[in-house]
């Protein structure tokens, strides 16, 4: 294995190649292109390599020696026309123009310079790892690599010339601002209001042209759709013409404000142009982008970077307002005909944001009425200040629906529509709105009644709202009832006319007891108690009845009568009522019986 392995690296040395650098290296000898021209005539001769192969040495050989032998030259502006003692601003805008074409070209060549080594990078590979069976492709990949280096070294070349150039022609372009002719302001203006008013027209025909088509294209109507396109065409490139027109007198504006030393003027009209550049799509935008650049660097030599800067912001500030703008007052959608934008709809959500305020500020004043007034019906207020909170949040939602420009009748064509949705899907939510309207206005159901719903809930009523009631149990649980209940189940309440009520406390003495006495004895034990019960109503005073004759007693029932608002605890009265029978009871040794069975037993006689 060891031997395979030295044989294999022995046989990739033997077939492996370097770069020829004779081919590219300066000074480049002719002498050694004819030796490689003689050694492609003779592979040809002895038909050694394929006719193709060949014939592309032969190309790659004649474009070796043609870019040996060029010399490398740019374009250079006349800067003789620039060291005048008054320069014209056509002048300076062809040098402008000429200086940005420089630095667009010198870009591009670095872009191809990268292109191209990547090139060389493939070519370096092929040659030096190249196999037996692609040994013929050699002399070629070694006149492309040699072209590609020499065309690189042109490349460096011309951008040294490039650079050295600009330097010179933008020292002069800014030596020449200063001596700069300065033409009649007013002229310039009506040119660029003319140029303006054509841009708005060609719009308006493209717009129009645009339209034509994409009914030509619906109908399907090909001839026509070709005499659409080419009046677009044809509007595109008179509309282009006029914004390269706009620019060049814009430009002529800038340098008048780089002469005065106007740095708000310039801010504004450089904004501008940026804006139009962005609006062309011909060659000449990438040439218009390296001016306006060109402008900014010529302005932070002549303004100063401080300066410029805070001036800069501060349009920048002017343009981020004037965007926001924008983007307030735009379109975000269409209901009805009518364009809604985001100022409208913030305004219109302010508006219900108010109306809630307004709503919550009411009932907080009418709350603050009860507490001065507390003799005042707690119902009607909480009536007044229910109903008031939602009228005013209606009218302010109506207000802010006017606001947006949405008709109210459509409105109610939606809310008719979603009618029938409401009556199968939200019955029970609009059953209970319908039964808190009946419950405020009906006023069976009160704040501050206690009431009992179908033996399960018993409380004080706390709160009565438009879909639901709460009531306080006398363990101050808080239930939330839907007021649906109250309309279609029975319920009780205690408070509605009479606050009083009547209390059935049962008790039961021992076979055996007199029934007076124990009528008596309970009587005088209660009258001379504390407990709270109607002491002075000839017609509510406390009584005791027989009710039963059980097994093991003598059932007897207190009948007391109370006022419902005055304990929060019923049941604790009642227990307070037990107490006090069960203590009068021992008190006087009456038995209280219990429960039991006599067992007889008789003697058997047999």
């Amino acid at each position: 294995m060891k031997l395979f392995f030295l044989f294999l690296t022995f046989f990739t040395l033997a077939i492996s190649a370097k770069i020829d650098v004779k081919l590219y290296e300066k000074p480049i000898s002719n002498n050694y292109y004819q030796e490689i021209e003689n050694i492609i005539i003779k592979s040809k001769i002895e038909n050694s390599k394929p006719n193709e192969i060949i014939n592309e040495e032969k190309t790659h050989l004649k474009k070796l020696i043609e870019i040996s032998t060029q010399k490398v030259s740019i374009d250079e502006f006349n800067l003789k026309l620039l060291e005048e003692q008054k320069t014209s601003s056509d002048t300076l805008i062809k040098a402008l123009i000429h200086l940005s074409n420089i630095k667009v070209k010198s870009k591009n060549q670095n872009d191809f310079k990268n292109d191209i080594q990547n090139k060389l990078s493939f070519l370096k590979k092929a040659i030096e790892n190249i196999t037996e069976d692609k040994k013929d492709f050699l002399l070629s990949y070694q006149l492309q690599f040699a072209y590609y280096k020499l065309f690189i070294s042109d490349i460096e070349t011309k951008i040294q010339l490039f650079n050295k150039h600009e330097i010179q022609l933008e020292n002069l372009i800014i030596t020449s601002i200063k001596t700069l002719k300065v033409e009649n302001s007013e002229i310039i203006e009506k040119e660029l209001k003319t140029i303006n008013e054509n841009i708005n027209k060609l719009l308006l025909q493209r717009a129009s042209f645009q339209i034509e088509l994409e009914k030509e294209i619906i109908n399907e109507n090909k001839n026509n759709i070709e005499i659409s396109k080419i009046n677009i065409n044809k509007i595109e490139t008179l509309y282009q013409k006029e914004l390269l027109q706009n620019i060049s007198l814009l430009s002529k504006k800038v340098l008048y404000s780089l002469k005065d030393l106007n740095e708000k003027e310039f801010i504004k009209i450089y904004n501008e142009i940026e804006k139009i550049i962005l609006e062309l799509n011909t060659e000449y935008k990438a040439i218009y982008i390296e001016q306006n650049i060109l402008f900014k660097d010529i302005a932070k030599q002549l303004f100063g970077n401080t300066k410029l800067f805070i001036s800069d912001s501060i349009s920048q500030s002017k343009n981020y307002l004037l965007q926001i703008k924008d983007k307030l007052t735009s379109t975000l959608f269409v209901f009805n005909e009518q364009a809604i934008n985001l100022i409208s709809l913030i305004k219109s959500l302010l508006l219900i944001f108010f109306g809630f305020t307004i709503g919550f500020l009411y009932k907080k004043w009418i709350y603050n009425i009860s507490k001065k007034w507390p003799n005042m019906s707690q119902m009607s207020l909480k009536l007044s200040a229910n109903v008031g909170y939602y009228l005013i949040v209606l009218i302010t939602f109506m207000i802010a629906m006017s606001s947006l420009g949405i008709d109210m009748s459509s409105i109610s064509l939606i809310v008719g529509a979603l009618s029938i949705g409401i009556g199968f899907g939200l019955q029970t939510v609009v059953s209970n709105f319908i039964a808190g309207i009946i419950l405020m206005f009906e006023r069976t159901i009160r704040i501050g009644d206690i009431v009992e719903i179908n033996n399960l809930i018993t409380g004080t009523v706390s709160d009565i709202r438009i879909r639901s009631t709460t009531i306080k149990t006398f363990d101050n649980i808080d239930i939330v009832v839907p007021n649906s209940s109250f309309i279609q189940n029975n319920v009780i309440n205690w408070t509605l006319d009479d606050a009083t009520r009547r209390l059935h406390i049962p008790f039961g003495v021992a076979y055996g007891t007199k029934i007076e006495k124990v009528k008596k004895v309970i009587i005088e034990e209660l009258l001379s108690s504390d407990l709270t019960f109607l002491r002075n109503d000839t017609n509510k005073k406390p009584e005791i009845r027989l009710t039963n004759m059980n097994t093991s007693s003598v059932d007897f029932e207190l009948l007391v009568w109370v006022k419902a608002n005055d304990r929060l605890k019923p049941n604790a009265l009642k227990s307070d009522f037990l107490a006090l029978i069960y203590n009068s009871l021992y008190k006087y040794e009456i038995e209280i019986p219990f429960p039991q069975l006599d067992l007889h037993l008789k003697k058997n006689r047999l």
